[in-house]
């Protein structure tokens, strides 16, 4: 049997990272997120593949600021290592990237979690706008104050204090395996000793970023055995006439995420497959996008008589190439619209979970989607598969850190 060494899922979501960690063979004995609508997502998926975890829901900020209370949490587990993607709404280029966004420096409470819990490696994801960010002004784990400084600096100074060595690079989803464009900076940290002059040594053994696979999943292979849904439906079978029986729609209807057994769970019903009801406005201005066109591009070409009919707020709202990959899923439920011109219509959040590579068993709990002020508050199915990091994409980094971990482990009996 492989051996199991255990990790700490902070900023959890879902458990889009916890799952690759899982297909890769670790476990995950604690978990932690703010929101208590993934909290519910995450805690039934364990439960339904048999796994026990201990999960706090609520600010990370009670954890690293109490350390009875974090003691208790980790309840004397041996952590391996940590991972988790720390809210990147802040570095988002898409978004205002305010300098008072709490969320900007959510990532420091991470470094606090690694400087009390002293795993052997870390794994921390990001948007790659991150790298194009600047504080003017922030505070380290021990309040040394920096300025002018980006934060992956921050990130690899603060860690090399807390005795580990960070390398990052750029990765992108669609590289492996998960159908959907999805460029993402990953940091790998892992232990050393630190030495006078600057010098250091591994304590274990550095990890490797993973290599990409050599071929790409379209959108088709992905969800066109999906698209028996029509305008305003709601199904929980499958219609089997329906699929180009790909082996990647195979692979997540038969499960890939090991449960206790050792077995994944299959898919005998269909969660989350709800289509939004249209009004025939909308869905002429979806029937008249082309292949891969943005709402934006098609008002471009349209008469200005057109142009004023189907005029819309959702300039990025983009029809799918079935031919290639997705744009990269967010968080609304409109950004994208289906391939297929004769039922024209935005995703289902299985849709969406398809091209993120959930398997079809994991079940998406809580409201479907909500609107307004209410986003502030809820953490509604859209929300949740659009902020997770993909399963497939998280399976390959964790079986380059289950590699490190076994090469340390034969190099500490080899002393």
């Amino acid at each position: 049997m492989k051996k199991k060494f255990n990790v700490l899922d902070l900023f959890s979501g879902a458990g889009g990272m916890s799952e690759g960690f899982l297909q890769a063979g670790f476990h995950i004995p604690c978990a932690t997120d703010y929101s208590k609508e993934v909290a519910e997502t995450y805690i039934n998926r364990h439960r339904q593949l048999g796994y026990d975890v201990k999960y706090y829901s609520g600010d990370i900020r009670d954890l690293t600021g109490n350390k009875k209370r974090l003691k208790e949490f980790i309840n004397h587990e041996q952590i391996d290592v940590i991972v988790g993607g720390p809210p990147c709404q802040g570095f988002s280029l898409s978004g205002k990237r305010l300098d008072d966004d709490i969320r900007n420096t959510l990532f420091i409470e991470y470094l606090k979690m690694v400087k009390f819990i002293k795993p052997k490696y870390f794994v921390m994801e990001n948007v790659e706008g991150l790298l194009s960010y600047k504080f003017n002004k922030i505070k380290g784990v021990d309040n040394q104050v920096y300025e002018d400084i980006s934060p992956q600096e921050v990130i690899i100074n603060e860690a090399l204090k807390l005795g580990y060595s960070v390398n990052y690079k750029i990765l992108n989803a669609k590289n492996f395996g998960v159908p959907q464009n999805r460029p993402r900076v990953i940091f790998l940290g892992h232990k050393i000793k630190r030495y006078r002059g600057g010098k250091y040594k591994n304590i274990v053994t550095p990890p490797n970023f993973p290599s990409e696979v050599d071929h790409i999943v379209s959108v088709e292979d992905a969800i066109s055995d999906l698209n028996f849904l029509k305008n305003g439906e709601v199904k929980t079978f499958y219609n089997n006439k329906y699929g180009n029986n790909s082996n990647y729609q195979k692979k997540l209807r038969n499960g890939l995420t090991p449960g206790i057994n050792g077995k994944p769970v299959n898919a005998k019903k269909l969660y989350n497959h709800q289509a939004s009801k249209h009004n025939e406005k909308t869905l002429n201005r979806f029937k008249l996008l082309k292949s891969g066109e943005s709402i934006n591009e098609l008002l471009n070409r349209l008469t200005l008589e057109q142009k004023e009919l189907y005029m819309t707020k959702k300039f990025r709202c983009t029809k799918l190439n079935k031919n290639n990959v997705s744009p990269t899923v967010l968080t609304l439920p409109d950004d994208i619209i289906h391939y297929d011109h004769r039922n024209p219509r935005i995703l289902t959040v299985r849709e969406f979970a398809r091209l993120q590579s959930f398997d079809d068993s994991f079940e998406f709990k809580g409201k479907r989607t909500t609107g307004g002020n209410r986003r502030k508050f809820e953490t509604p199915q859209y929300t949740q598969v659009g902020n997770a990091v993909p399963p497939l994409f998280a399976k390959a980094i964790a079986k380059e850190i289950y590699i490190a971990l076994i090469k340390s482990e034969i190099d500490l009996r080899s002393c």
